[in-house]
This record gives structure tokens, sequence and C-alpha cells, in this order.
């Protein structure tokens, strides 16, 4: 029963402050847009838009590395420590924003 109340407990916390820096981050946000509307500074982020192309190259370069991990684990070439698949993801993430910002340029 302990157990119970203390994970609610913990809950609540966490949405609590959860919470509560979305607002105070929201809060600041907005003080900042109205001071750069005021200074005729304002550029509007929303019309910007996401970057999907370069999210999408960068999600195919992490997927790419992990057909890799994955293909090395089967064969079983991938008897070393844990770092070596942190290592074969942080190599093709990076290759993949590279990429991303070389073809986001043009």
């Amino acid at each position: 029963m302990e157990k119970l109340i203390m994970f609610i407990a913990l809950t609540f916390i966490l949405l609590l402050f959860g919470f509560l820096t979305w607002y105070f981050a929201h809060k600041a946000r907005h003080k900042e847009k109205m001071l750069m509307i005021e200074k005729g500074l304002y550029i509007d982020k929303e019309k910007l838009g996401v970057p999907w192309f370069k999210l999408g190259i960068v999600v195919l370069g992490l997927g790419f590395g992990l057909l890799v991990i994955g293909l090395l684990a089967k064969n079983g070439l991938l008897k070393g420590p844990g770092s070596i698949p942190i290592g074969i993801l942080s190599i093709s993430g990076a290759l993949s924003l590279i990429i991303a910002h070389y073809v986001q340029r043009k």
C-alpha cells in the first residue's frame, strides 16, 4: 500500500513540475514575443515551418545505423563492449546531420 501511495505522490509531483515548467517557459516566450513586436523585430517562426526534410534524413541515418547494428549482431560479429552500438549510432547520426546540412543548404 505504501508503494502505491508513493507512486501516486511521485507521479503527481512529476506532472506538477512538468506543468510548471511548461507554464513558465510559455510565459517567458510570450513576454519575449510581445517585446519583439513592440520593437518591430518580430518574425513569426510558425510560418517558417519545421524542417521535415532534414529531420527525415537524420531519422533515415539513425535507422541505417540500427540496421547495421542488427546485421552485425545477427551474424555474431558484435561481441565486443556495449559501446560499439552507441558508437555506430553516433557516427551514422552525425553523418546524416552533415548530409542534411549540405542538402538543405542548396
